[in-house]
């Protein structure tokens, strides 16, 4: 039996290979555009790759995207549906295959087999309950500053306090299925392109893929280079003003009332919203700095009606997927 030995690459060769791969993440570092292309998220030590990353990476190798479906489930009276997708990046020079990702999404991703539920006003149906602060009587309010109707209801009243709320089975899930398949498209050019470009060193993992967002720092990534160019927070948001109006710490509350912290309903909200828009969580911090609200340090220092007004801006200007 012929045994075949591991034959090392000529050395001449292998420091050829190797400044290559140092000058193309040169040049990616250079053309990569934070909060389009990557997003650095406070607390961690290297960028993540976003979509259009991904894709410019392709472009700047010269490789077109081909996707497979390599395994579905789609079970219709359970409502479970996951996919599992390979994307072959090929090069269209020469018609060869240059590398491969997989990329795979489910239903029960805590993103969509939970929701978070609020209970309605039994008079105006407005998603609006809060609890009243015992300083001012406790009890329950339909807030109004929410789109609440302003009635109020003592504590332990069965019309609020039967109701479910919190995280709750996502009974809609039917509706996310072809989010859920490009999810796994998504993950699986994101794997290819890292793969390619041989950029596993210069950025981690897809921002869909992370299981929570920690806790904001200040600490800056280390040996992170800035990017030449960087857009202004104006190109991100075209149609709405700059600070909006109606939403600094004198008004929020009213005369009679301090302003209320924002839920952990709300916030679970304004994390699925940030994602679901094409935000990073970077950017949307940058975001409410640049509003000239009451400085803040971290997400849950906003007020309800901030983070309410975030989201509906969020949404209002999302970027393009």
């Amino acid at each position: 039996m012929t045994e075949t030995a591991l034959v090392l690459p000529d050395e001449s060769q292998f420091r050829t290979d190797m400044e290559a791969i140092n000058r193309f993440q040169q040049v990616v570092r250079a053309t990569m555009i934070d909060g389009q292309d990557y997003g650095v998220i406070p607390g961690t030590q290297k960028p993540t790759l976003l979509k259009p990353g991904a894709e410019k990476i392709a472009k700047l190798l010269g490789l077109a995207d081909h996707y497979e479906i390599m395994d579905r489930v789609e079970d219709w009276d359970k409502g479970f549906f996951r996919y599992l997708i390979k994307c072959k990046l090929v090069s269209v020079a020469h018609g060869v295959v240059i590398s491969e990702g997989l990329g795979e999404c489910n239903s029960m991703e805590a993103k969509y087999r939970w929701r978070e539920a609020k209970r309605l006003c039994p008079i105006c149906g407005a998603e609006a309950i809060i609890k009243g602060k015992e300083e001012y009587g406790g009890g329950w309010l339909c807030f109004k500053k929410t789109g609440g109707c302003g009635a109020k209801w003592n504590d332990g009243a069965p019309e609020i306090e039967n109701q479910e709320a919190g995280k709750v089975a996502n009974e809609d899930i039917y509706s996310q299925v072809n989010t859920i398949l490009k999810m796994s498209k998504k993950r699986a050019l994101v794997d290819a392109a890292l793969s390619a470009g041989r950029l596993s060193q210069v950025f981690t993992q897809d921002l869909e893929d992370l299981p929570s967002v920690p806790k904001e720092s200040k600490v800056a990534p280390k040996q992170q280079p800035k990017p030449e160019t960087k857009p202004d927070i104006a190109q991100v948001k075209p149609e709405a003003p700059l600070e909006p109006t109606g939403l600094d710490s004198s008004t929020i509350a009213g005369e009679n009332e301090p302003p209320l912290p924002v839920t952990p309903d709300t916030l679970v909200k304004l994390e699925k919203t940030i994602v679901d828009t094409g935000y990073t969580f970077e950017e949307t911090f940058k975001l409410v700095i640049g509003w000239k609200w009451p400085k803040i340090s971290a997400f849950k220092e906003l007020t309800e009606d901030q983070a309410i007004h975030l989201i509906e801006y969020l949404v209002a200007n999302r970027h393009s997927l």
